[in-house]
């Protein structure tokens, strides 16, 4: 009788912390970047020249690193949960793509104005074609004072 107590004593605590474990894991949130250094700084345009140039190389030094990226304001776009501020040159197609986190505040920013913006970098979208540019793309982004 005292064995089979352990037994599902056992089971039940291994049960229980296995839920609070998925728990745990369900409600966790990522992390804010606006604690975080930035891994590099950088000029949008440089940066979307290194990636244009050689792309591997470019992919190999900034793969999971957190990027403070200066530059102009080529556009700003308002989407329902989050906006995307799109950094560059005006004469140029490319650009670096920030989706900003939902509580960063970008009401005070303006078209054509200098910012710098600390993100995760997630990739590289080249345009095959050559008509609509190619996209860095920053990820969590916070406005850095």
């Amino acid at each position: 009788m005292r064995t089979k107590t352990l037994i599902i004593g056992g089971i039940l605590a291994i049960i229980i912390i296995a839920a609070l474990y998925g728990w745990y894991q369900y409600s966790r949130t990522v992390d804010h970047l606006s604690d975080v250094p930035a891994d590099y700084s950088v000029n949008a345009v440089s940066l979307i020249e290194e990636f244009t140039t050689d792309e591997v190389a470019a992919d190999l030094k900034y793969q999971n690193r957190i990027l403070a990226v200066q530059g102009m304001i080529k556009k700003i776009e308002d989407a329902d949960s989050t906006s995307i501020i799109i950094l560059g040159d005006t004469s140029d197609m490319n650009s670096v793509r920030c989706i900003m986190d939902n509580n960063a505040k970008t009401t005070s920013l303006q078209q054509g104005g200098m910012v710098t913006i600390k993100g995760a970098i997630t990739g590289f979208k080249r345009d095959e074609t050559g008509l609509l540019g190619s996209d860095v793309e920053l990820n969590r982004c916070v406005i850095e004072n």
